[in-house]
Order: C-alpha cells, then sequence, then structure tokens
C-alpha cells in the first residue's frame, strides 16, 4: 500500500516564538501547506506547542486545549496526525504522542519511556514499557520520542507487534542511531524534529527526504508493503522474480549488508504473495531462525 507521508520541523535555527500560540499558529500555516499533497499521515515533533518557551511539564494546564488544535486540524484535511505534546492521567503528566485518524478522532496514543532525567526533574513520568503500535487504515504504526532512540529494543518491540511505520517525535536529530534501527528492524522511521533534521528514512537506513533552511516541511510516496532479503541461500531468487513479473516489481541489491530489497510496483502484487510464491526468507526471519539455531546448538 502506499501512502503519502509528510514531517515536519519547528526550524529552532530560525524562529523564535515568543508564546504557545506563536508554535501553534505555524504548525497551522504549515499544515495548511502540505494539505495541497493530500496527505495520508502528518508527524509534528516533540512537545511542539512548547518549543523554545520556559514552560515546564509540571506547569502545563490544559492539555485538553492541544488536544483539540490536533483533532480540528486531522478532521479539516482529512489526514492522519500524530505529534507529541504534554498530556496528564491520573494526575501524572507524560510526554505523549497523540494520534488521530481523519476524523478527528483520538485513536491511540504513546507515552515516551525514556524521558530524560532533566525532564523527570520537570515532572514528566516514563511510560509503560509494553506500549503495543496502534492501527490505523494503512496498518499499524509504532512511535517512539527523542531520548527513546538509545533503546533499540523498544523500537524492536514495535516491529515485532508488527508496525510498518514508526513516527520519531523529538527534540534532537538522532543521526546515525536512525539509519541503523531502520536497517536491522527493516522499518520505515518518519523523524519529525526541532530543527532542521525531519525527514523520512526508508526500510534499508536511508535519507528518502529531509528538510532543510529552505523547507520547513517534506513529503514523500512510500510502499509500506516492501520487505528486505538477505543474500544468503537466495541469490536465484531475485532473477526468478524477474522473469516472471519483469518491471512490475523492483529488486534493488546492497552489497555491502548482503541484503536486496523487494518492491512491488502494481496493487495486483503483494509481497507476501511474492513471498510465498519464491519460498523467500525475510532478514529478520533469517535472523531469527539463525538465532534459534544457535541457542540450540549452544
Amino acid at each position: 500500500m502506499k501512502i503519502k507521508v509528510a514531517t515536519v520541523s519547528m526550524a529552532c535555527e530560525y524562529r523564535s516564538p515568543a508564546s504557545v500560540e506563536d508554535n501553534l499558529s505555524y504548525i497551522e500555516n504549515l499544515l495548511k501547506d502540505i494539505s495541497n499533497i493530500k496527505p495520508d499521515i502528518i508527524a509534528l515533533p516533540e512537545i511542539f506547542p512548547y518549543v523554545g518557551l520556559p514552560i515546564k511539564a509540571r506547569d502545563v494546564k490544559d492539555t485538553d486545549k492541544i488536544k483539540r488544535f490536533m483533532s480540528d486540524l486531522a478532521r479539516r484535511y482529512d489526514t492522519y496526525l500524530a505529534g507529541s505534546t504534554y498530556d496528564r492521567k491520573d494526575e501524572k503528566i507524560y510526554n505523549s504522542i497523540l494520534v488521530f485518524d481523519r476524523k478527528g478522532e483520538l485513536i491511540g496514543k504513546y507515552d515516551k519511556i525514556h524521558p530524560t532525567e532533566p525532564e523527570m526533574e520537570d515532572g514528566v513520568f516514563p511510560g509503560a514499557k509494553d506500549q503495543k503500535p496502534i492501527d490505523t487504515e494503512f496498518g499499524k504504526i509504532g512511535c517512539q520520542i527523542c531520548f527513546d532512540a538509545n533503546w533499540s529494543s523498544f523500537w524492536k518491540y514495535q516491529v515485532d507487534n508488527d508496525a510498518k511505520l514508526i513516527i520519531f517525535s523529538s527534540a534532537y536529530p538522532g543521526g546515525r542511531m536512525l539509519n541503523s534501527i531502520a536497517t536491522l528492524f527493516n522499518v520505515f522511521i518518519v523523524a519529525s524534529t526541532w530543527g532542521l533534521k525531519s525527514g523520512i528514512i526508508d526500510k534499508i537506513g536511508r535519507w528518502r527526504v529531509k528538510t532543510d533552511r529552505f523547507s520547513y516541511w517534506v513529503w514523500d510516496k512510500i510502499e509500506l508493503d516492501t520487505e528486505i532479503f538477505h543474500w544468503d541461500f537466495q541469490h536465484d531468487k531475485p532473477l526468478k522474480i524477474l522473469e516472471r513479473y519483469g518491471d512490475k516489481v523492483r529488486i534493488e541489491s546492497f552489497e555491502d549488508e548482503a541484503l536486496f530489497l523487494v518492491e512491488p510496483f502494481t496493487e495486483d502484487i503483494r509481497i507476501e504473495d511474492l513471498i510465498k510464491e519464491f519460498n523467500l526468507l525475510t532478514y529478520r526471519n533469517y535472523i531469527a531462525r539463525a538465532e534459534k539455531n544457535q541457542d540450540d546448538r549452544r
């Protein structure tokens, strides 16, 4: 399934917001521009309403105001909208990614599992460790926030629970860690950050698009029905796929990683059908099988 994904930068290098309203107005104006491409989902940065402001989590009272703001934008532009803000629950405050559907309904949330020490001093509580991906019309999406980038096992948990795409709502860029995570777990990462490092990383760990000083938001049309395979024991299979389907399927090889990518180009071909037809073993399943055999032998 191909979906249009957009992601936003708060462009902190070029902006000096004076109030929450300044940040909300900035986001509202960007989404008006983004709406021209009719996106399926838009990602917003970490605690986007409070970026650049001397506001502590414990002092934030009206968390419902931001929910209403996000809900209205999602409904107005007929898109899924995901972004981080402060959220209160049972007298505790969390740094949470809220996900709204096209109707403006809150369909899921993710509470940051690994807040920084200063965050916790400011009143933020760590979220539960077993938070599952969120169901959408185009499959399950996972979430991670900023400092979470340092615990790769929790990204793996999202993918193990069928996330095909992970929203990374963050203050800092994450850098090479994101590329590595995308490659190891074969998952799209949509990074939305404070600075000009927002963008989309594909399943092999490459930046497809990235914001810059001329563009504070970017988008791409991505094929979620894409899979990564290891070359071990499968050298003959890509050619067989091409012989059968020709230009209806794209196959790309990555020598250094010993991996290859398979991406269907037409709606009538699904990756799961190709896997069955050619008895393909995905990279992640290959590593899991090898680990089991190693443990059994050990």
